[in-house]
């Protein structure tokens, strides 16, 4: 098994190469359940602050293998699927295989041209993909070209006042909680562990919030969420502080 380093800064085609080795396991761990948090904490926690907005184009920035892009479809009129890795696109096509309203773009958002053209979005979902934009104020600057005034933009990524304690860098002496760090491990969740490297980006959580805040976006809502007691005793080991955050803003204007 790799080990967990610290690593140079890296471009959107790098990590879409691992991402691409990943697709297939990471649909397998998905889709059998293997993965408690996706299903009983990242889910949930969208699925809460996403409630009451506007879904008639909404944008799915890092898609991934579709796993939730196909409910998703289920709730928005259109669906804007989008994410650099070959691979995750061709298992979420299939995954969504049944949806009509999903258009898939092979592309990471802060890399669509002005060519890009859709209706104008009325909300978007990051569902664990901001950690592993390499340029979040390009990512930001983007959003906010696309998304209309008063729409709603939800994200769910690791915490990065928790995670890294959980992932066991916390006392490696490259850490630095303030820094913006690029970090490569060997991908793993609660219940299974991989030989496959990824890569996500460290960042003190003030950079997310910067980020979205000069670009036009005001914070509503914040979760920590934790499992459910009868979810707890199924993790390998109790959780001792969240591991992920959810937060939701709206574009103003």
């Amino acid at each position: 098994m790799g080990q967990i380093r610290a690593v140079s800064s890296k471009t959107h085609s790098y990590l879409a190469k691992q991402w691409d080795e990943l697709a297939a396991e990471r649909h397998r761990q998905i889709a059998s359940g293997e993965d408690l948090s996706f299903t009983h904490v990242v889910v949930p926690s969208v699925r809460k602050l996403l409630a009451g907005a506007n879904n008639r184009v909404v944008l799915d920035i890092g898609c991934g293998t579709g796993d939730f892009t196909k409910e998703l479809a289920d709730a928005a009129q259109q669906v804007v699927a989008i994410d650099p890795s070959h691979e995750s696109i061709a298992v979420a096509r299939r995954v969504c295989r049944e949806a009509v309203n999903v258009r898939f773009i092979e592309s990471s958002l802060e890399e669509l041209g002005p060519q890009f053209r859709c209706e104008t979005a009325t909300a978007a979902v990051a569902v664990m993909s901001l950690m592993t934009a390499p340029d979040l104020d390009a990512l930001a600057n983007r959003l906010a070209q696309l998304l209309a005034g008063g729409s709603q933009f939800i994200a769910v990524l690791t915490h990065p006042c928790f995670w890294p304690r959980y992932s066991g860098y916390e006392r490696e002496p490259w850490f630095q909680y303030d820094a913006e760090i690029f970090v490569e491990a060997p991908f793993a969740i609660s219940r299974c562990r991989t030989d496959i490297q990824t890569t996500h980006i460290h960042r003190p959580l003030r950079r997310y919030l910067e980020a979205l805040s000069k670009v036009g976006f005001a914070l509503q809502a914040a979760l920590e969420p934790l499992p459910a007691a009868d979810i707890q005793s199924m993790y390998p080991n109790p959780w001792e502080f969240p591991r992920f955050i959810a937060l939701r803003w709206q574009k103003l204007g």
